[in-house]
């Protein structure tokens, strides 16, 4: 599709749509929060049933995914992406236990038990998280259920199972609860698999296999002014292909358990959470999809806690004060090749990082006021103290520049402290019936992760970059871009101040029509972006260390809907659309990795009676701008089309249909990085993205 063509779909989506494929928009404390509910999370299995819950975000205004394993997209929000977005899991905080981020906080809870997504993009209000700043993702499992009176005994559940045709994913999500009136028990259990999919040409994209198992069971107690719930869960995946990297996870294994209290202590309401994860992780290369071996093995443990109270000062004003910590720790090592002895990686063990340590304790304030019928506002204040350090490490041998790396990292001071703070101030105007403006500021701060200041292959100035180093470097890398990376010590938080407001035109009902427009431009101080250590192969694949730059972001959303047409005889049609552009640079020049291009989303859903239809089309441009820093290729532009339906077979027994990527096209995904693993040397190919697949669901409910 040309230029003028997508910019003509654009214009025609802009008249008549409404943000994303969400069928409800709720805007609270932030001008850019979007609340993706239940019942739009679970709605149409066929297209959507996945083990990959980010998935189920890319229709949201703002928002965009990096490409990694089948479960394991990253999402990113205004240009920014994976640490510098707070996730939320039910009040836990989930840190990728990885140098390639295979195992990011979202790929552990599957869309089959998630109640609501709520996405705060770009201004986050300093009570939803601190340590980031490129926006908020909340997760908000189902709530206990119980029963109505004593004596009572309730009991329901539901199961789904589908099968995708392209790469035979086929699983099955249950979810049973049974309570009385005072104690709940629930379940939930997923498990799924899936080959290797066909890009639109019919060829098999290797790398892209994955299966995986999550289970949890959650126990409730209903107080008479709140509930405690205790949730016990662990996840299990046994491969995933990642295509864009060196390496494949072999294993995945995590438990987690979390203990929260919802409720009122007087007139002040508490949510209140205590919780911990525990994850083992082994990489190395699949057999039968790559060559090698390559050991490499991550050990976290995480917890934390959280604590909120919501305090009513007057009618028109509330103060909402809070205090959470993270504890997190982990080892990363590397076991020697005792197989193939490939690029002298033995006798030794590597340690990437050796006891590595990053705990933050945070303490917020916030203020919301309500000035008058039309104008409220709020503001917040927070501090972070982040401490981080890490033990001596250790090379594959003596005989290589392994040794001089080591000694080099391990005679730096280590030990570092950020005292961090945050602010936000946003202002809601509601002007009349058909029209509402908002507009915020917030100064967002986050502090490195482990791997971007303790990575140490290839860290000592000056060092002659030879293999192994070279090879241990590639092994940081969570860009899919096919380079190799190393920390720095050194690096400062990022600091990034972000304005961004917003126009919301919609008819008296805000059921009818409405349009949202909502631009946003973000400084960021200390950047943590990257410098080219001038060893760069003639294949293209460069060597960088993590270091800080100034960057500007900026860019702009527009969404809406209408309904079409509604009578009884002909149902309900309506349309919905979301287009947005973003551009990043480093102010010393050059473009940020993986900006989003131009895009355009329209869907047309139409309801009658028993039967649930829609076609969604997807419009995005060519990536023609990109950062020549890390060799990121150019990617055409292409447009997909996507069938779905759905019809009630009897009260309780539902049937799904879809058609994705209808005519089969070929594209390039154009954040999905380099396919390393069907190309047989670098200059890599851009990963391709999957092609028509016809799916199936049914779910049950009891």
């Amino acid at each position: 599709m040309n230029k003028f063509s997508l910019l003509s779909l654009a214009a025609i989506a802009a008249l008549a749509s409404e943000p994303v494929a969400i069928q409800k928009i709720t805007v609270t404390e932030d001008p850019t929060t979007a609340s993706l509910p239940q019942e739009t999370i679970a709605a149409s299995p066929a297209k959507n049933m996945t083990g990959d819950s980010a998935s189920r975000l890319a229709d949201t205004p703002g928002v965009s995914l990096y490409t990694g394993g089948g479960i394991s997209s990253l999402p990113v929000i205004h240009g920014m992406a994976d640490d510098r977005v707070k996730i939320d899991v039910d009040g836990m905080t989930i840190t990728s236990a990885c140098p390639n981020h295979m195992n990011p906080a979202l790929s552990y809870t599957d869309t089959s038990k998630i109640a609501e997504m709520d996405v705060v993009a770009g201004i986050t209000p300093v009570s939803q998280g601190g340590d980031s700043i490129g926006g908020t993702i909340v997760v908000k499992s189902k709530n206990p259920v119980f029963a109505q009176k004593s004596g009572e005994v309730v009991m329901g559940g539901d199961v789904t199972g589908f099968y995708h045709s392209n790469n035979a994913a086929r699983g099955v999500a249950v979810n049973v609860n049974a309570a009385n009136n005072k104690i709940s028990a629930s379940y939930s259990g997923y498990t799924e698999k899936a080959n290797s999919y066909k890009n639109g040409d019919g060829v098999t994209v290797d790398g892209t296999l994955y299966e995986q198992q999550n289970h949890s069971a959650t126990f409730a107690y209903k107080l008479d002014e709140g509930v405690v719930a205790f949730e016990l869960g662990t996840q299990n995946v046994d491969d995933e292909g990642f295509a864009n990297q060196y390496m494949d996870m072999l294993d995945n294994r995590a438990t987690h358990g979390n203990l929260s209290y919802k409720g009122k202590v007087g007139d002040t309401l508490i949510d209140a959470n205590i919780f911990r994860q525990d994850t083992s992780h082994y990489m190395n290369k699949i057999i039968g999809e790559r060559t090698g071996n390559m050991p490499m093995y991550t050990e976290a443990d995480e917890m934390g806690y959280n604590i909120k109270a919501t305090i009513p000062l007057s009618t028109s004003h509330t103060l909402k004060i809070g205090n959470d910590y993270d504890k997190y720790s982990l080892n990363d090592w590397w076991p020697p090749d005792t197989v193939n002895n490939m690029g002298g990686m033995n006798p030794n063990t590597f340690w990437n990082i050796n006891n590595g340590k990053r705990d933050r304790l945070g303490l917020f304030a916030e203020s919301d006021y309500q000035w008058s019928d039309k104008l409220s506002t709020l503001f917040g204040i927070r501090t972070d103290i982040v401490t981080m350090n890490t033990g001596d490490v250790v090379g594959y041998n003596s005989t290589s520049n392994d040794p001089l790396d080591a000694a080099y990292f391990n005679s730096l001071d280590r030990s570092k402290r950020d005292n961090n703070f945050d602010l936000t101030a946003m202002a809601k105007y509601e002007n009349d019936k058909n029209s509402d403006f908002e507009f915020g500021f917030a100064r967002k701060t986050r502090s490195p992760n482990i791997y971007e200041r303790y990575s140490w292959a290839g860290s000592k100035p000056g060092i002659n970059l030879t293999n192994p180093i070279k090879m241990d470097m590639r092994m940081i890398n969570w860009f899919g871009d096919g380079n190799g990376y190393v920390g720095n010590v050194d690096l400062k938080p990022e600091v990034a101040n972000t304005i961004s407001g917003s126009v919301s035109l919609h008819d008296t009902t805000k059921s009818g029509w409405g349009v949202k427009f909502t631009p946003y431009y973000t400084m960021v101080q200390n950047y943590i972006d990257v410098r080219d250590l001038n060893t760069s192969d003639t294949s293209t694949v460069q060597y960088l260390q993590f270091e800080n730059h100034d960057a500007i972001l900026f860019g702009a959303d527009l969404s809406g809907f209408a309904t079409l047409w509604s009578s009884s005889d002909m149902g309900t049609g309506t349309v919905k659309s979301n287009i947005g552009i973003t551009r990043g640079f480093r102010e010393d020049g050059g473009s940020l990795y993986h900006m989003m291009p131009f895009y355009a989303k329209m869907s047309l859903d139409h309801a009658i009676g028993k039967w649930k239809n829609g076609i969604d089309l997807q419009a995005v441009a060519a990536k023609e701008t990109v950062d020549a820093r890390r060799s990121e290729p150019m990617t055409p532009g292409h447009t997909l089309v996507d069938l779905r339906a759905s019809y009630e077979l009897m009260k309780n027994l539902k049937m799904d249909l879809a058609a994705t990527n209808l005519f089969n096209r070929a594209y390039s995904l154009p954040l999905g990085g380099l396919d390393l693993v069907n190309n047989s040397a670098a200059p890599y190919a851009p990963m391709q993205g999957m092609g028509r697949s016809y799916n199936i669901a049914l779910n049950l409910k009891f």
